[in-house]
């Protein structure tokens, strides 16, 4: 089933969709952030390590999400955003 995020009556600058199918089931992949599906595994922790991330852009408000997310685009949000924050604290 596909997602399309248009029909949220939402401003598409300012979603984000997270999941675990997102690149292959939503129509705004620039809206995209896939995660590892989750399986009730002890070590699966992909949805709380991007809380620091999200809790930025939350408080950041960007203009435009998709230009952030474009930013990380083929790395691991959290680890990256970690160590953009440690650059930036420099």
């Amino acid at each position: 089933m596909d997602h399309d995020l248009s029909k949220l009556n939402r401003n598409p600058a300012q979603v984000i969709y997270i999941s675990g199918h997102a690149l292959e089931s939503c129509l705004q992949p620039e809206n995209c952030v896939e995660i590892k599906p989750w399986k009730l595994e002890n070590d699966d922790t992909q949805l709380l390590d991007l809380i620091p991330f999200l809790e930025y852009v939350a408080m950041a408000r960007p203009s435009d999400i998709r230009a952030v997310l474009a930013s990380y685009q083929g790395r691991d949000i959290p680890a990256e955003f970690i160590e953009r924050s440690k650059e930036h604290q420099r």
